[in-house]
């Protein structure tokens, strides 16, 4: 198990606002464009009050490097559940590469916070888990390089979204 933390200061009015754009159907199409998600189905989408959960089955562009293909079988989709706990500001993902068997997960926390005027804090805590021997480490560390990567592109997207929206 590896923890891991990262923090986005966004330009916006309040939590509401950025979780508005965040579930906003367009912006999620245009980031997963960016981090090259080549499609995205939606399995299950409830909203009761309080808590909405989503569950949906991710399809990245990228494929597996060919000198890994003949030993793991399978793509790098995964299915990403997650839930909204609305009055709190914050979500609750529990995300499963297809691939390695169930032996991967990512359990994550996403919370906005109200930090000052027109600021709003993101912070995503959590941690990555790769049950494999000798391996399981480095699997999971590069896991973590990955998710920084895309949250560092879909903060930018986020914000341009606000800024866009007028909800800064």
């Amino acid at each position: 198990m590896t923890p891991f933390h990262f923090e986005y200061l966004f330009r916006a009015r309040d939590p509401d606002a950025v979780f508005d754009v965040y579930f906003d159907p367009e912006h999620q199409g245009e980031q997963d464009r960016r981090v090259e998600v080549a499609r995205r189905e939606t399995l299950e989408d409830v909203d009761e009050g309080d808590l909405r959960r989503r569950v949906a089955r991710v399809y990245p562009r990228r494929q597996l490097p060919v000198v890994i293909r003949p030993l793991i079988k399978g793509d790098l989709s995964y299915d990403e559940a997650i839930v909204w706990h609305k009055r709190d500001h914050r979500i609750e993902f529990d995300i499963r590469p297809r691939l390695l068997d169930g032996k991967a997960q990512i359990l994550a926390t996403y919370r906005l916070v109200q930090r000052a005027p027109g600021e709003v804090l993101r912070t995503y805590d959590g941690q990555a888990t790769v049950q494999l021997r000798l391996i399981g480490g480095r699997v999971e560390k590069a896991i973590i390089e990955d998710l920084e990567r895309s949250l560092t592109v879909t903060a930018g997207c986020t914000q341009e979204y606000l800024d866009r929206r007028g909800l800064t």
